[in-house]
């Protein structure tokens, strides 16, 4: 599952699928550790109109179509040729989220930063690994 998923599904938890919920969604990055994504993941979640801005700011509604899209994520993808190309592009997203982590990483080499990496490069193994089962 790619970040954006993550933070979708996190959305959904929170609310309970409910679309008049409103959840600050920078808070909600922030405690998952992807701050320093938080205007992709914005521009992602808002671009797909999975979520709504409200007019407080960084906080922002779960869409009809953000409930569908976690339903559909949490069902699985089975064997086809599809589900492979998701999964290829979550990996693919999660991929350029391990290059700023690792640029992070060079400016403040810290434990945390470490730790971030790390956690991403296995997720990243767990997706090819998963890809592999379902080729």
């Amino acid at each position: 599952m790619d970040v954006y998923h993550r933070v979708l599904v996190k959305l959904y938890e929170i609310t309970g699928g409910r679309e008049s919920e409103a959840v600050d969604l920078k808070e909600l990055v922030k405690k998952e550790g992807y701050l320093g994504s938080y205007p992709q993941i914005k521009d992602h979640l808002t671009g797909q109109s999975w979520i709504t801005e409200t007019s407080r700011v960084d906080a922002v509604k779960i869409t009809h179509w953000g409930v569908t899209e976690v339903k559909k994520s949490q069902t699985g993808g089975g064997d086809n040729p599809q589900a492979a190309r998701k999964e290829i592009n979550r990996t693919i997203a999660d991929t350029r989220e391990l290059i700023i982590f690792l640029e992070e990483l060079a400016n403040d080499v810290s434990k945390e930063n470490i730790s971030r990496v790390e956690k991403k490069l296995g997720e990243i193994n767990s997706a090819i690994q998963k890809l592999k089962t379902n080729v």
